[in-house]
C-alpha cells in the first residue's frame, strides 16, 4: 500500500520532470525554421485557462498544444491554428500542466 509520503514524493518528482521539459523541447526549437524561431524569440507564448478553454497567445501555427495530468500522463493535444485563440477543453476540473513547444505553464480548470 502506497501511504501519503510516498505519493508526494511521487508528485513531486512528477512536478520536477515537467519543470525540465523546456530544455528537451529547447533543443528541437534549434531545429526549427527561422521564422518561426524568430516568432519565439521576440514574443513570449502566454498561456491561461479560465473556466474549461485555454487561451493562447504569440504562438506559433502548427505547433501542438499539450495537456498533462499532475502525474505526467497526457490528457490531450491540441494543434494550434490561430497565433491567439481560445481552445475548449472537456477535461475535468483540476490542476494540469500545458506544454506549447518549449513554454510550459501550470493552469487551473475550474
Amino acid at each position: 500500500m502506497f501511504k501519503i509520503r510516498d505519493m508526494k514524493i511521487a508528485a513531486i518528482g512528477v512536478l520536477l520532470f515537467a519543470l525540465g521539459l523546456p530544455s528537451v523541447a529547447q533543443q528541437r526549437s534549434e531545429r526549427t525554421p527561422k521564422a518561426m524561431a524568430s516568432v519565439l524569440e521576440t514574443e513570449p507564448i502566454e498561456i491561461s485557462a479560465y473556466d474549461s478553454c485555454i487561451r493562447v497567445k504569440n504562438a506559433p501555427i502548427g505547433s501542438l498544444l499539450e495537456i498533462y495530468s499532475v502525474v505526467g500522463i497526457k490528457v490531450k493535444e491540441i494543434k494550434i491554428k490561430e497565433v491567439e485563440g481560445e481552445y475548449p477543453v472537456h477535461i475535468p476540473k483540476g490542476y494540469y500542466i500545458i506544454r506549447i513547444g518549449d513554454t510550459v505553464r501550470k493552469v487551473v480548470i475550474r
